[in-house]
């Protein structure tokens, strides 16, 4: 039982002298306010969902829509994809909000009223009629005969994991649930000793169905609250699409900018710094290279140019008669020269003119009989004397 409510808290609305009081809840006949099962398509919602279910109601009764009152009817969770809706005739809805007042706490079918919990079925004679709780997502109020094959149809598809049965029950009742091993219980106790949740009242959303409140008339109220705001909202709907088209086109401008640098500066790298081999950090790579090139002018620092070398020994080579056939400069070693002499006397009196110039000269090489006249020799010159 609900906190708050107990069985004095339930008022059957037709016997009622007065309108029930603020702590009450007025109940009517379930059998004139029942829930039916529609076959409704998974995918739609909201009012779309209503308006296929009030096309199939129509089918059903064959009455007109204005004629009856629907509203969705599901346990809890399972507002979005209902299947079953609570139908009574307009008229009588009319009849029982004028009836019931606003000081009540909700009218609803008396079937509502069951104590229920997720796989217990309840059931309660009342006036010949059996009240029946299949679960919090669906129930009924019909007379026996009824009863009995609805009972019958909803077995088939599958039997509650037991059964609460307030008073007196007809035999058929038992012997039916029985036939399908279903455990019988007196109270919501008895079903807590069973290892179930406890069965309560009103726990399960059940205010929400209230038959004083319109549907149509709800939607129709916040339509009119939400019309005013549509064309604020639609252009502001326009200024974020317009915004969001601008934004893309400008990232996509930034990446294809990006792009370009990028193989800009890829094809500079490999034009200046790593001629060869992949390029996997260009930061690193560059500056590996940079450092190598700093190393090499700090070595050199100092040094004459090697132009100035070769300037300054053509004078003491184009006069000792020398034929020059190679020049060439390296880090290591300096300016070499590779000469052809007439002798090697004439090597050595070149040797001494350089150093007599104020050069440094050393003979790598010196060689005859290479199939030439004279010799060759290898001469590595740089400044000062060796």
């Amino acid at each position: 039982m609900a906190a708050g409510t107990k069985e004095t808290d339930f008022v059957p609305l037709d016997g009622a002298a007065a309108p029930p009081g603020a702590r009450k809840v007025a109940l009517v006949p379930g059998a004139l306010a029942p829930v039916l099962t529609l076959d409704l398509p998974r995918g739609l919602r909201g009012a779309a969902r209503e308006d296929v279910a009030r096309r199939q109601l129509r089918d059903l009764t064959g009455q007109a829509p204005d004629t009856l009152q629907m509203r969705p009817f599901h346990g809890p969770g399972g507002a979005r994809g209902w299947t079953r809706a609570l139908v009574a005739d307009a008229g009588q809805v009319a009849a029982w909000r004028d009836r019931a007042g606003r000081a009540c706490r909700a009218v609803l079918p008396d079937y509502l009223a069951l104590p229920t919990t997720e796989g217990v079925w309840s059931f309660e004679m009342a006036s010949g009629a059996l009240r029946a709780r299949l679960g919090p997502g669906d129930g009924f109020t019909a007379a026996e005969g009824p009863a009995r094959l609805m009972l019958e149809r909803a077995l088939s598809a599958g039997a509650p994991r037991a059964a609460l049965i307030a008073g007196p029950a007809p035999d058929w009742l038992r012997a039916l649930l029985e036939g399908h091993e279903v455990p019988l219980a007196a109270s919501p106790d008895e079903i807590a000793k069973l290892g179930l949740p406890r069965p309560e009242r009103l726990t399960h959303g059940e205010l929400a169905f209230d038959l004083r409140k319109d549907p149509l008339a709800e939607r129709s109220r916040l339509r009119r609250n939400l019309l005013p705001w549509r064309w604020p909202v639609l252009a502001g709907g326009v200024a974020l699409g317009i915004w969001a088209a601008a934004q893309i086109v400008a990232t996509t401008e930034t990446d294809r900018a990006a792009a370009a640098l990028r193989d800009g500066t890829l094809a500079r790298v490999r034009a200046d710094f790593v001629p060869a081999g992949p390029i996997l950090d260009i930061r690193a790579q560059v500056s590996r290279a940079l450092a190598d090139r700093r190393r090499a002018a700090e070595a050199w620092r100092g040094r004459s140019s090697p132009l100035v070398l070769f300037g300054q020994a053509a004078g003491v080579i184009a006069g000792a008669g020398a034929e020059t056939e190679e020049v060439a400069f390296g880090p290591e070693q300096g300016l070499v020269v590779v000469l052809r002499l007439p002798d090697f006397a004439a090597v050595d009196r070149l040797v001494a003119g350089l150093r007599a110039a104020g050069l440094s000269a050393e003979v790598a090489d010196a060689r005859a009989g290479d199939g030439a006249t004279g010799v060759r020799a290898e001469l590595r010159i740089g400044e000062g004397e060796t």
